[in-house]
């Protein structure tokens, strides 16, 4: 099959959008399928791009969040790429412009439409439209209509899918019916055999406790949470390390925070590593911790979870699915930072139950049997 992803997001960014769509990507090319990727990017992207199989459309910055672009007008010249491509079928990844050229691309080449839901985007006025949740009446107004738009959008769809059960359940609150694919993970290259023993070198961590954040460094993330709890943490484990790796729009302000806090010996802030060296930074830890309170799955906890690794999250949303309370991690209260410090050191006292249980949990969610239901879904709606 010849499969258009569309997206407002892709490489060189980096996020759950991003890795999950690369994840399929290359599983469904591994099995013979053609993929395209239609996507927003700056021109220093659209200039580096060498991959012919994706396709850059001319893009303005979005400035609530820098680091992602909005395409213009992508509409005409992607619906015509879609037929000149002889596509199978469009999926959808995405939630602005580029997901309206997809619902026109299909509508356009007359091919069938998954849509993915992605990201709690109903939230997302919370953390980035401040002054207008001051009010509750406009609140309340802005996530009904981005309800409305997600409900007109997903009726476009042959097919519309969720990465997990309490995604799809939300979903179905709001009238949109959702088959359930999880995002998978690669279990060969996330692994408890991978040595962290370069990760603790580099950054002076021989013989300390380390807790690990890894993700984009966004508002949505709550690593205040997280900085406020090292306070407690440091309480029991004077020399532990807390490492966050990622970049994003709130990196800024929360190494302020850790400044203000008087926490700088304590933290590593490392900014994007290489794909290449994501699993060492799982296996050089003792602990994720994962405060964010936006997911819709959390893949970040299944790749630690896969090196053996356990997991204190937030409870909220997707993440308790995959880190089941006292099994392979422990949940906190969103903004409970005492509480957030225990459960890292629970974790750290039970790391080598909780870790082998958590690599059992997260072959669940093996690639492979991912992409199977994904292709089932291509399959059988392409005629």
């Amino acid at each position: 099959m010849r499969i258009a992803f569309f997206t407002d997001t892709y490489l060189p960014n980096r996020d759950g959008v991003v890795a999950s769509m690369t994840n399929f990507r290359g599983e469904l090319e591994k099995r013979g399928h053609e993929v395209y990727v239609f996507t927003s990017g700056s021109e220093e992207a659209k200039k580096a791009n060498k991959d012919p199989r994706v396709f850059f459309h001319r893009s303005t910055t979005f400035k609530p969040y820098p680091q992602y672009k909005v395409a213009l007008f992508p509409f005409l010249s992607s619906a015509q790429k879609v037929r000149d491509l002889k596509i199978d079928v469009v999926h959808s990844h995405a939630l602005a412009t580029m997901a309206m050229a997809a619902i026109g691309a299909s509508k356009a080449a007359h091919r069938p439409l998954v849509g993915t839901f992605h990201t709690m985007v109903s939230d997302a006025a919370d953390f980035y439209l401040k002054d207008l949740n001051k009010h509750k009446r406009l609140s309340k107004i802005s996530k009904g209509v981005t309800w409305g738009y997600l409900k007109f959008m997903f009726k476009q769809c042959t097919v519309a899918t969720a990465p997990s059960e309490c995604t799809g359940r939300i979903l179905a609150e709001h009238g949109i019916n959702a088959e359930i694919v999880p995002n998978g993970i690669d279990i060969q290259r996330f692994n408890p055999s991978v040595s962290g023993e370069e990760v603790r070198r580099k950054h002076g961590l021989a013989g300390r406790k380390v807790v690990l954040h890894l993700g984009r460094l966004a508002l949505e993330k709550n690593l205040e949470v997280l900085i406020r709890s090292c306070l407690i943490v440091r309480e029991e484990e004077p020399n532990v390390r807390f490492v966050v790796v990622g970049d994003g729009p709130a990196r800024k302000y929360y190494e302020e925070l850790v400044k203000k806090e008087g926490l700088e010996s304590s933290f590593v802030f490392t900014g994007i590593v290489s794909d290449e060296m994501v699993p060492k930074y799982y296996a050089a830890c003792d602990v994720l911790a994962f405060p964010s309170v936006f997911e819709t799955q959390g893949l970040v906890a299944l790749e630690a979870m896969a090196c053996g690794k356990p997991v204190a999250a937030a409870n909220k949303y997707a993440l308790p699915e995959v880190v089941r309370n006292g099994e392979d991690g422990y949940l906190f209260e969103p903004s409970d930072e005492t509480e957030c410090a225990k459960k890292i050191l629970q974790c750290m006292k039970e790391k080598n139950r909780l870790g082998k249980n958590g690599r059992k949990i997260a072959e669940e969610y093996d690639l492979k049997k991912c992409a199977d239901k994904l292709e089932k879904i291509y399959e059988r709606i392409v005629k």
